[in-house]
């Protein structure tokens, strides 16, 4: 026999209505609590930053409720914010860091400005795979696939493509690649993630952070470790000039060595 069919639906109505709001017999309710963009600690209260709130808000809607208008939106064209500039033009990332609406969302871009004969350094993405879309001109990239597992010291198989305006290429999570302008003209490409979080690792910055002692064996004994320093304070930025060929098609000079 069913409960309702014990008691009439009149009798649970009054159960209900006489249970005193935000109790029940033998049990204790809490309220819920509004959430409130702070924390207490030893030190006293402290205020969260957006990106914290965000990533703690309970909802969709707590989310949006932090967010200002002006917030959802992010300005690829100010080169001054949240860029890396360097010889040979500047990338912008829009992450959940640097713009905090993306936070929760699954997505993520950045944008290069590549000048005549720029070129992006090898770098790779651990966060998440990368699709590369140039909106003018003509870029060459190269992508290095890892190697079986089975066979890790193998010598990893290269991608090399050459991507007129409006074909596009991935780069998967992790791997290792790079973007060159062939050309004499300004051209521009945006990278779509899957992630708000896609990072970046410059091959060269990351190899020659380790010890010299180390490097000096991993790389075979082929540089001491004044060569060794005097390389690592030679590392240019994340896009450079560079191809002597393609400079001297564009009646360009090569930047001076720098010296340390």
């Amino acid at each position: 026999m069913k409960l309702w069919q014990i008691i009439p639906a009149s009798s649970l109505f009054c159960i209900v209505a006489a249970v005193p709001a935000g109790t029940i017999p033998g049990i204790t309710l809490q309220p819920q609590l509004p959430f409130t963009p702070g924390f207490s600690g030893s030190g006293g209260t402290h205020k969260l930053t957006l990106s914290q709130q965000l990533l703690l808000a309970p909802s969709r809607y707590a989310k949006y409720q932090l967010l200002a208008n002006e917030d959802f939106m992010f300005d690829f064209g100010n080169s001054s914010k949240n860029s890396e500039l360097s010889s040979g033009g500047y990338l912008v990332d829009a992450t959940g860091e640097t713009f905090p609406a993306l936070i929760g969302q699954g997505v993520g871009m950045a944008v290069s400005i590549m000048g005549p004969c720029g070129f992006n350094t090898p770098h790779s993405h651990n966060g998440g795979t990368e699709f590369n879309l140039p909106f003018n001109g003509t870029i060459q990239t190269f992508m290095m696939l890892e190697p079986p597992a089975t066979h890790s010291g193998a010598t990893p198989r290269v991608v090399n493509l050459t991507l007129n305006a409006l074909q596009a290429t991935i780069f998967p999570q992790g791997s290792i690649h790079m973007e060159f302008n062939p050309s004499c003209e300004t051209i521009a490409f945006v990278a779509a993630f899957g992630t708000d979080d896609f990072g970046r690792t410059q091959q060269f910055e990351s190899l020659f952070s380790l010890p010299d002692i180390v490097l000096e064996d991993a790389l075979g004994r082929t540089l001491d470790e004044y060569e060794i320093d005097m390389v690592r304070k030679k590392i240019p930025g994340p896009v450079i000039l560079g191809v002597d060929e393609c400079m001297r098609s564009c009646g360009m000079s090569r930047p001076p060595r720098r010296h340390t």
